[in-house]
């Protein structure tokens, strides 16, 4: 039964051209077109009734007058070929040119429209992307600058390189933010688009399909509410769905993200077929921060030159022309000049630190190599280097206890906390000071007591604002004192949080050296080592003139990971095994424990002379840490990395190594 039409005509046909025009673009430039045959036809119907109630001596024939019609829409000036018509013809001409000049100023403007229409588009971000092999980041926060500087260095090689970024954020601001402050990006080119990260339409625009990685960002920054935390985790594991929805459920590129809890972390890794590596920033830090505190100064020096590309990194390599009969692990640390194997990656895909140097490699394992670059890395059948080093001296291998301080509650303390005492001896100490005490953190420690019976374990409620309460603490008789960053609205308040303890701390260790007339050359000075987190990189040297000795980069160190880790997912199973009690991590140690100095103030040997006597102890070293430029920030603190195995060294018995072993002993 046909329904019974209630619109009137001019209403029906109001809302067809309405709906036709709300079609685009194209609807209006066919109805523009239309309009000017329709105009055209009328005119030429005008002039036909004019030649026929006063014919046109200057026309040749009736066909020529949709010619004389189309040259007086078409151009106005074109009406002077009717100077010497009749006055009706010249009447119908001056119509023609009017109607032209109505037209042509409509097509125009439109087309005027659609060009800022289109400008306006490029300017929202909504275009298509046409790239390929090109590194995709969904999200705009606090760690893109320093992604993106990592990622132009991993790409410099690259004769044309591309970074696609998609985020909710306005893509002007974006533009903006980059170019002020990152002024050459080499050969890398950075697109931006705007749009929900989530959308599988914008994923399309921006073809996470064909990228080499993407790089997920988490929108919560890990100091931020539990309930913001959960939320921002959510859509992480949303964006992942959404890649491989896209990829049609085939294999995806690798992807990288950032989730805050362990449970959506193990979710995130196992939710496709494809590589996603979920890296927990409070879990990483932590275990850094812990070890930061059991080694010399230094150590972070080494890790901040370890996952940033300007630096060294580990590869995994193996030569193309096999390893040439058995070789063991131990005998591979003297086949290359200007690189060191610190592990094996085993053809079932599994990850071993500092293996035994019996261990032989196989056929298809891979060699964990630290090196300054891929191209770096050369694999010699013969050894290299010959040592003559055969022994070391005793060293004691009992573990020295120590009296750690903990400043403020942030999501990090608890796990430094469990990670510090999975480290130290018994008979240590471990104490956490903190502003407002609660009684979960009473309950942690009481858990922790439990855990860790031989070691003293005690969270403590003191204003640290107040220099007085702060002298009762004795901070000079801790071995190490970290002073955590807590949380804030911006990375330049936390940061001035922890500049401004420092420089109460500082105070307090000054003032005690001027009651006891230690001078600041005095060997008998003896200051806690100093280690704080900062969030801001261009805070280091005020940190440093603060008298701190060991620093973590928080931002920077989190953003050059996953950077290092979209380049290459495996490298976040290295951190993890390098981060776990079990197994090896890096220490810096003293030059005493693998040579004997004999009384002697120095002795020069060959650095491939250091790789033996580490290889003695089982232990992988890495590099060389100079005390007479440990002070030194232009110098690297003193820390030479992966030397040839050939270079002389001068090095006292307070030098440091930077090995890969057990334990600190």
């Amino acid at each position: 039964m046909s329904k019974k039409n209630i619109y009137s005509y001019s209403s029906q046909l109001k809302y067809g051209v309405d709906n036709f025009m709300s079609k685009g673009s194209s609807s209006i430039f066919l109805a523009l077109l239309s309009l000017f045959l329709f105009g055209f036809l009328i005119m030429v119907v005008v002039r036909v009734l004019a030649n026929s109630i006063l014919p046109d001596d200057t026309l040749n024939s009736w066909a020529e007058i949709p010619w004389r019609v189309y040259v007086a829409v078409m151009e106005g000036s074109a009406a002077e070929t009717d100077g010497d018509s009749n006055w009706l013809a010249k009447i119908s001409s001056i119509l023609g040119v009017l109607v032209g000049l109505i037209l042509f100023s409509s097509m125009v403007a439109f087309i005027t429209s659609v060009f800022e229409a289109k400008l306006d588009e490029l300017k929202r971000g909504r275009s298509i992307v046409l790239e390929n092999e090109h590194t995709l980041i969904l999200g705009f926060g606090d760690r893109i600058l320093e992604i993106i500087r990592e990622l132009i260095e991993a790409n410099e090689s690259e004769a044309d390189a591309s970074i696609v970024i998609l985020a909710e954020n306005d893509k002007e601001e974006m533009d903006n933010l980059i170019r002020d402050n990152i002024e050459n990006t080499l050969s890398t080119r950075i697109i931006t688009r705007s749009g929900v990260v989530t959308n599988i339409n914008n994923l399309k625009k921006v073809m996470a399909e064909k990228a080499k990685s993407i790089i997920v960002m988490n929108s919560a920054a890990s100091w931020r509410p539990e309930s913001e935390l959960k939320l921002a985790d959510a859509l992480v594991l949303k964006s992942i769905m959404s890649i491989i929805a896209v990829c049609k459920g085939a294999i995806h590129p690798p992807i990288v993200c950032e989730i805050h809890s362990t449970r959506d972390q193990n979710l995130a890794e196992s939710i496709s077929k494809g590589t996603v590596k979920a890296l927990n920033e409070v879990s990483v830090l932590s275990k850094m921060i812990a070890q930061l505190a059991l080694s010399r100064n230094g150590l972070s020096v080494v890790y901040g030159d370890m996952v940033g590309f300007d630096g060294n990194e580990f590869y995994f390599y193996r030569p193309d022309e096999g390893w040439g009969g058995e070789l063991s692990f131990g005998d591979s640390l003297n086949r290359f000049k200007s690189s060191t194997p610190m592990g094996i990656h085993t053809q079932e895909g599994e990850i071993i630190l500092n293996p035994s140097k019996e261990i032989l490699i196989r056929e298809k394992d891979e060699l964990i190599v630290f090196a300054e670059d891929d191209s770096t890395i050369f694999y010699f059948q013969e050894p290299v280097f010959t040592p003559r080093t055969k022994s070391i001296p005793p060293t004691s291998k009992t573990l020295r206890t120590q009296r750690i301080a903990l400043l403020n509650w942030t999501s990090k303390t608890d796990l430094i906390m469990d990670k510090l005492c999975s480290y130290l001896p018994e008979n240590s100490e471990l104490h956490t000071f903190v502003d407002d005490k609660s009684k979960q953190m009473d309950e942690y420690a009481s858990t922790l007591s439990s855990k860790y019976p031989g070691i003293k374990i005690s969270i403590a409620e003191i204003d640290l604002n107040d220099l007085e309460k702060l002298h009762k603490i004795k901070p000079e008789n801790f071995d190490s004192l970290l002073i955590l960053s807590p949380g804030g609205n911006t990375i330049e308040e936390m940061d001035a949080y922890v500049i401004s303890l420092l420089i109460r701390i500082r105070q307090i260790l000054l003032s005690n050296e001027e009651k006891e007339n230690v001078t600041k050359s005095d060997k008998t000075r003896k200051w806690p080592k100093l280690i704080t987190e900062v969030m801001d990189s261009e805070n280091i040297d005020i940190i440093l003139n603060s008298g701190v000795e060991d620093f973590m980069v928080s931002n920077q160190f989190v953003s050059q990971i996953m950077a290092q880790v979209s380049e290459e997912p495996l490298a976040l199973d290295v951190y993890d095994d390098l981060f776990k009690a079990e197994g090896s991590e890096l220490y810096i140690k003293p030059a005493s424990y693998y040579f004997d100095f004999n009384d002697q103030e120095s002795i020069s040997l060959a650095y491939g002379e250091c790789v033996a006597a580490a290889s003695i102890r089982d232990e992988v070293i890495l590099g060389i840490q100079l005390q007479s430029n440990q002070k030194n920030k232009d110098k690297m603190f003193g820390i030479s990395l992966i030397p040839k195995k050939d270079s002389i060294f001068t090095i006292t018995p307070n030098d440091g190594f930077i090995a890969l072993a057990q334990d600190e002993a």
